[in-house]
């Protein structure tokens, strides 16, 4: 008889922390692009100013939502970082 075959054991959570990095680090870098192009062209024209309020609204409200739910504090610290991006496009776009 043969042993008993062994799979590959993945471990669930390590995946999920490595996937949860990786989608942290793209929330994170989403802004630049925007926030960049707009500083170099000296201008944020191309910008909806309802869209940016309307997101600010959302990101607001996932602060509150997430400290009322005690969610990860990695979980609050992006929605703060949100929220002050949203923020950072609002002052480029009055400042166009």
């Amino acid at each position: 008889m043969f042993p008993p075959a062994q799979g590959l054991r993945l471990d669930i959570d390590a995946i999920s922390q490595i996937f949860g990095s990786i989608s942290i680090a793209c929330w994170i870098v989403v802004f630049s692009p925007q926030i960049i192009e707009n500083w170099k062209r000296g201008s944020a024209d191309g910008l909806s100013v309802v869209f940016i309020v309307v997101w600010l609204a959302g990101d607001f409200f996932n602060i509150f939502g997430a400290v009322l739910q005690g969610v990860l504090p990695t979980m609050i610290i992006l929605a703060v970082y949100y929220t002050l991006a949203d923020i950072v496009l609002l002052l480029q776009y009055a400042g166009r």
